[in-house]
């Protein structure tokens, strides 16, 4: 997968899980909607300028969106989307169910459940 196709798998589940239309994310960053639509078909990649308000807007750091462009190249699509949904759920959570979270993970992990 390359690095536009990436971006625009993560995008889109960011999006989706804020629960946010194509329509309401390219009005809160002032572009179009074919603008997002070429974003997260992975088309085209945003400009800095427009990065900073995706991830102003959508509450992600913008390092987190910019891993999505400099990532693996061989991801597959539907992991990136799983990773950047979990991301999504992780920051929303309290230390407590974090790190009960943490802990389910960790004996996924350990039992080899992959």
């Amino acid at each position: 997968m390359d690095k536009k196709h990436r971006f625009g798998t993560q995008l889109r589940a960011i999006r989706k899980q804020r629960g946010l239309t194509q329509e309401q994310l390219a009005e809160l960053i002032d572009r179009s909607v074919d603008a997002v639509s070429n974003m997260e078909r992975g088309i085209s990649l945003p400009s800095y300028e427009t990065l900073g308000r995706l991830a102003d807007k959508l509450g992600v750091p913008m390092r987190e969106l910019m891993e999505a462009v400099e990532g693996d190249s061989a991801a597959d699509p539907e992991r990136v989307e799983l990773e950047a949904r979990l991301t999504v759920l992780a920051r929303s959570l309290d230390k407590r169910d974090l790190r009960i979270a943490l802990d389910q993970m960790a004996a996924l992990h350990k039992h080899g459940r992959r």
